[in-house]
């Protein structure tokens, strides 16, 4: 049963990524829920509480549960940076051209 339903799933997804516009919202909301799923898996391995982490950023416990948000959208570098920090990570963003950048010559 619980099969029947994977492969319902999944074509009705594949058929919505075929989709430009659907592909585009989709991705840019699998960014945002990826950034705030690590930035709380980071702040939990170091065993930190988001109180914690407030202190040791200088900002308030709300804050940094609103950067673990999903819906959140409005990151910025430099809190991450003292966010990842504080936690005793490292932060690294990685660029990768899209399939039809267009190349200067």
């Amino acid at each position: 049963m619980k099969a029947k339903a994977a492969r319902l799933g999944k074509g009705w997804l594949d058929r919505k990524l075929a989709s430009q516009k659907f592909r585009k919202g989709f991705e840019e909301e699998s960014q945002k829920l990826a950034i705030g799923e690590q930035l709380s898996r980071l702040r939990q391995e170091a065993g930190l509480t988001q109180a914690q982490v407030a202190k040791r950023t200088g900002t308030t416990a709300s804050a940094i549960s609103r950067y673990e948000n999903a819906e959140y959208d409005r990151y910025e570098l430099r809190t991450l940076q003292r966010f990842v920090r504080a936690c005793g990570g490292r932060l690294d963003i990685t660029l990768e051209p899209g399939p039809k950048t267009h190349r200067a010559a």
